[in-house]
Order: structure tokens, then C-alpha cells, then sequence
């Protein structure tokens, strides 16, 4: 029987389980893969005590510091489900059809990348279609390139990719951005980007890499030429794992402010809840949370016991 599993490989999974060692319980983490979102990210520059670095280098970071602690490690593996055994055991299925008992368990999830759903993007994906400007960026040197959607991802993505491409088109289906002020500005002064407000993709077309999309604004229809189209229109909760949790409509944990979902010894942390930004100070900070108030309730049911 374990005390504490936690589900996740960001900054919330390790964040959890740093401080739930430090609180005096066993803590295993079950990740089929690290890093999350911050993988795709060019530079963090907006993390306390850090100025500037390199978003998979942060990464590499996080995981080196939860090792200085005595955690079990289950990389590689995905889990598929979190169900309770009885009240007071929970059981964790990986992939392999393995499955682990604690008595508490973390939900750090986190999300993967929203899908336009038009034509084309499925089938192009991986051939000018992308959703890690970061990652594909390069490849489009010299070329023109689309970023689809202003938030968050998109501001960021289209400030990184002006260093990289030739020409830039931000295409956003309602006006402004939104963001960080800073990155929003360096966007908005950029020569090489072209902006598309109240523009709705209806395809993206190309045989056998992307050669363009169309884009409907005011009735009217468009077609783009570009190399390449990096869809940054935000993130999906990965909160389909449990029975045990309740979700709000667009599929975020409901937790309290103490990461506490309606199930006892059951929390959740990071971009997966509805609680608060989805930025990497908060993950973390949600983690801690969720690793103290897990450990107390595991040392708890051990008196108990």
C-alpha cells in the first residue's frame, strides 16, 4: 500500500510531491513523460526568482529537483483510471493493465492543445499543421506562417515565431488580444505580422504539406497562402481519468481552495482544475497545496489505523 500517487509529470505533479515527502509520507509519481505544456514554451520570464530561461530547460529543472527527494518514479506509463477499492484504498490502472493501491491520490493532469475541427487539420497535422510553434517553428524559416488564436498561447506563439519566419498572420475569431501586456506589445509592434480579426478558419488545405487555409470575416471568404498553421487556441483538461471527480461545463476539476475534489483523499492540482490561472507559478503553487493537504490526510488514516 502506498500513501500518495500523483498523476502528472509538470510542475504540479512535482511541485506535490516534493512537499508531501518534506510533510513525512511516501510519494509516487506515475508520468508518461515530463515536462507538460512549458515543453512547448520558447523562454519563461515571468517565474519568481528567475529571470529568463528556456522553457524545456525549466522543465529538466522541476525533475531534477524532485529527485534530490526519495521519490518512486513510474515514467513511461500512462495511467488510465482512479477508482476507490473501499473507503479507505484507491486503485490507480497504468496502461500495461498494472494497478497501484494508496490511500491518497493527486490529480495533476494537466491538458493537451484544443482542435479547430475544420477541414483539413487532421490530415495535414504534422505536415504544416502544428500546435508547438516552439517545437516547429524552424522549420519555417524564410516563409510565412498563420498562428491561430490570440490568447495566452497564441501571443506567445506569434512573438516567438516573428524571430523565426518571414511573415506572420495572427487569425482571431473575435478582436484584441489577450495575454501578457508585454508580449502583447512586442506582437502588435512587430513589422512581419499581419493581423485577422473576427475571422473564422473554415479550412486548411495542401497536398502533401499545408499550401493555405480560408478564412470567412464578415460573409466574405479568404484565402491565405502559408507554409505552415500553428493552432493556438488554448487547452482541453486532461479530467477524464476519474469517476470519482466533478467537472464543470468545459471539463475542469471542481476542487476547493484546499485542492480537495468531492471525493475524500482524492485532490487535484494544475491546469486540470477550474481554480485559477493557467500559468506555471500557479501549478506549482497548487501542487504544494495539494502535497501538504494530501500528507496530512494520509498521516491522518495511518493513526487511525
Amino acid at each position: 500500500m502506498r500513501d500518495l500517487i500523483i498523476i502528472g509529470g509538470a510542475s504540479a505533479a512535482q511541485s506535490a510531491a516534493i512537499y508531501a515527502i518534506r510533510a513525512g509520507i511516501e510519494a509516487t509519481v506515475v508520468a508518461d513523460e515530463y515536462g507538460g505544456q512549458i515543453n512547448n514554451t520558447d523562454k519563461v520570464e515571468n517565474y519568481l526568482g528567475i529571470k529568463s530561461m528556456g522553457g524545456p530547460e525549466m522543465a529538466e529543472k522541476f525533475v531534477e529537483h524532485m529527485r534530490e527527494y526519495d521519490v518512486e518514479e513510474k515514467k513511461g506509463l500512462r495511467a488510465t483510471e482512479v477508482r476507490k477499492k473501499d473507503d479507505e484504498t484507491f486503485e490507480v490502472e497504468l496502461e500495461d493493465g498494472e494497478v497501484l493501491e494508496s490511500r491518497a491520490v493527486v490529480i495533476a493532469t494537466g491538458g493537451h492543445r484544443r482542435k479547430l475541427d475544420v477541414k483539413g487539420e487532421e490530415e495535414l497535422t504534422g505536415k504544416g499543421v502544428s500546435y508547438c510553434a516552439v517545437c516547429d517553428g524552424p522549420l519555417y524559416q524564410g516563409e510565412e506562417v498563420a498562428v491561430v488564436g490570440a490568447g495566452y498561447a497564441g501571443t506567445e506563439a506569434a512573438a516567438y515565431l516573428t524571430d523565426v519566419v518571414e511573415k506572420v498572420h495572427v487569425i482571431n475569431r473575435s478582436e484584441g488580444y489577450s495575454g501578457e501586456e508585454i508580449t502583447i506589445k512586442q506582437v502588435r509592434e512587430a513589422e512581419n505580422v499581419e493581423h485577422h480579426e473576427n475571422a473564422q478558419i473554415k479550412e486548411i488545405y495542401g497536398d502533401p504539406m499545408v499550401e493555405g487555409l480560408k478564412y470567412e470575416k464578415d460573409g466574405e471568404k479568404t484565402d491565405l497562402e502559408v507554409a505552415g498553421a500553428f493552432i493556438e487556441i488554448g487547452t482541453v483538461p486532461n479530467s477524464g481519468i476519474s469517476d470519482l471527480v466533478e467537472t464543470d461545463e468545459g471539463g475542469y476539476i471542481n476542487v476547493n481552495p484546499e485542492m480537495e475534489t468531492r471525493t475524500e483523499g482524492l485532490y487535484a492540482a494544475g491546469d486540470v482544475t477550474d481554480l485559477g490561472e493557467q500559468q506555471l507559478v500557479v501549478s506549482a503553487g497548487q501542487g504544494c497545496q495539494a502535497g501538504l493537504n494530501a500528507a496530512e490526510y494520509v498521516k491522518e488514516k495511518k493513526s487511525e489505523s
